[in-house]
């Protein structure tokens, strides 16, 4: 009995190790799926926005103000996934009293949304200068029934 054993346990080792075991296992993908109507009424493209704004007021004569705000969206062709980036910069310069102010802010109805702000504001007697940044990514998760 303990010899019956022992070449069954060296036949198993020998075909547990065999080449034809060590192959990978190749598996085809499947072939897109196609949604029936009532299926694309319930797949959202979702939305994204970006905002950014900004102020500069300088109190007094020959003072100087500027402002500049930028914002753009992109996505992926089927706006799968989407990403804002929004930029606001505003300095005041030369008054009696200076002050300046940025916001920023998102919208979006994705799935799920990974958004990072920043505000910086600085002053002296003299000037105010304020830098925002904004990022913004978004997820959409197909929904299939």
């Amino acid at each position: 009995m303990r010899i019956i054993l022992v070449v069954y346990s060296v036949l198993t080792f020998v075909g547990m190790t065999s080449p034809a075991h060590a192959e990978p296992t190749i598996v085809r993908a499947a072939e897109p799926l196609r949604l029936t109507e009532t299926q694309m009424d319930v797949v959202s493209a979702g939305t994204t926005v970006v905002t950014t704004g900004a102020s500069a007021t300088a109190e007094g004569s020959n003072t100087h103000t500027y402002t500049s705000t930028s914002t753009t969206v992109i996505g992926t062709p089927l706006n799968i996934v989407s990403a804002g980036l929004g930029s606001a910069k505003a300095y005041a310069c030369c008054g009696s009293g200076t002050d300046t102010n940025v916001q920023t802010g998102y919208y979006s109805d994705a799935d799920i949304v990974i958004a990072n702000s920043l505000v910086n504001d600085a002053s002296n007697p003299v000037s105010s200068s304020s830098n925002g940044v904004i990022t913004v990514i978004a997820v959409d998760v197909p929904l299939l029934q």
